[in-house]
């Protein structure tokens, strides 16, 4: 095992399961649902318990892997716009109501779904559409801006976001890497797509615009590494591929030769990723480097999807359609290359997050050493297999401000990047 150091907490991010090569195509399979109205949100907490939303109220849940789905009482006939569970109990929704005074509803459960309780948003000028929680009282919700509880969504409190007028554009996500580290997404059609981001466990945002549209979703690798997709909903742009390799501090747009939408997007392992585009399902399998078109089953419209574990995924959308995926025989081939990334925070006050990707199994090591090029600390020291990892580097109270290195080492490949330390 890993040596477990008294400032060194060592864990493992396992983005996938490795295998030789892929003998069949991943396909997407059409299953029974129980409406016909537009589902457009999914959010499931293992492999067999989840709930789908959309139009005209509805809830609809799973609890065996979508063999069977129930349709529950939600109270409202409006469109659900947000769904979130954290636990197979304790769940949120958002819709805006379709009558005057046209307030903002947060609709809560903490029995899976067996009874929904409305509440009148705070804000009743406020036009709310998603929502995201950590656990039973700790969440945000977002739209006309956002906001914060700690009491499980009874009262909230307007988070503090920079001054640039890219921040007063709605929000459409929240995607969150740890309860520090996260982002949020949104936009304006031919205006920006915006992403916000946050250090401080969302207390206050900064916002970049990335590309000429909104952003309706984006999915994070790891503390550094983040993609999503942008495309122009009128047809004169291809699609946007925007990805950041620094944690969010700059992002990089390149358009595809395709064109459409992406509502969500999804990778079910560190390669082989997905978006639903409405007509059609984009794939890649590098990654998000490159992207392919791929045609749904019967013509379908998808709107949203979900990778739960490596092996099971699934995707909702018009008149009440619900795809299951159907991996391939073999899973995740290993990286081209091996990979090691920029250590993120970086200056960093106490702590630090380093992460590597290797393509085979090998010996690996991990070294800390300061200006002088003495050797501090091995952080890792352990044969791994072909995979993705992040290790969080805590530095000690004695350690003084300055300039340091790790050394990555595993086979014949090494690595040294720098980073610093400001106490």
């Amino acid at each position: 095992m890993i040596n477990f150091f008294c400032h060194i907490t060592l864990f493992f991010l396992i983005v996938g399961i490795t295998c030789a090569n892929y003998s069949q195509e991943p396909e997407w399979e059409r299953i029974a649902s129980p409406v016909n109205t537009t589902l457009t949100n999914l959010s499931f907490v293992n492999n067999s318990t989840g709930w789908a939303s959309g139009e005209q109220g509805t809830i609809i849940k799973t609890s065996d892997g979508g063999k069977n789905w129930q349709i529950q009482n939600s109270t409202v006939t409006s469109f659900i716009t947000g769904l979130y569970f954290v636990d197979e109990n304790y769940g949120w929704a958002v819709t805006v109501k379709e009558t005057f005074p046209f307030n903002t509803l947060i609709l809560k459960t903490t029995n899976g779904g067996e009874e929904w309780i409305a509440e009148n948003f705070q804000d009743s000028s406020a036009l709310m559409r998603t929502i995201f929680f950590f656990d039973s009282l700790h969440g945000f919700i977002g739209g006309s801006y956002m906001a914060e509880t700690n009491d499980g969504g009874h009262t909230w409190t307007k988070a503090a976001v920079d001054s640039s007028f890219l921040s007063a554009y709605p929000v459409y996500k929240f995607k969150f890497y740890n309860e520090q580290f996260g982002f949020a997404c949104g936009g304006t059609i031919d205006i920006a797509g915006v992403i916000w981001r946050t250090t401080d466990y969302g207390k206050n945002w900064a916002a970049t615009g990335v590309s000429a549209d909104q952003v309706y979703d984006l999915f994070i690798f790891d503390s550094l590494n983040a993609i999503t997709l942008s495309g122009d909903p009128e047809g004169f742009f291809g699609i946007a591929k925007i990805k950041t390799i620094d944690g969010g501090l700059n992002w990089v747009n390149e358009i595809l030769p395709m064109f459409g939408l992406s509502f969500a997007i999804g990778f079910r392992n560190s390669n082989e990723g997905w978006s639903a585009s409405g007509f059609k399902l984009l794939s890649s399998y590098d990654s998000g480097e490159t992207w392919n078109e791929k045609d749904l089953p019967d013509s379908v419209i998808i709107y949203n999807l979900q990778f739960i574990d490596s092996l099971t995924g699934f995707a909702v959308g018009a008149d009440g359609v619900i795809l299951k995926y159907i991996p391939p025989y073999d899973v995740e081939p290993p990286p081209a290359r091996f990979i090691l990334y920029q250590n993120y925070p970086n200056p960093f006050n106490s702590s630090t997050i380093i992460s590597w990707r290797q393509p085979a199994d090998e010996f690996v090591t991990i070294k800390i050493y300061n200006f002088l090029g003495e050797e501090l600390q091995t952080v890792v020291n352990e044969y791994l297999t072909a995979n993705s990892y992040s290790i969080e580097f805590t530095a000690s109270t004695e350690l003084p401000t300055g300039v340091y290195f790790y050394r990555f080492q595993a086979g014949a490949s090494s690595e040294v990047k720098k980073m610093i330390y400001l106490k």
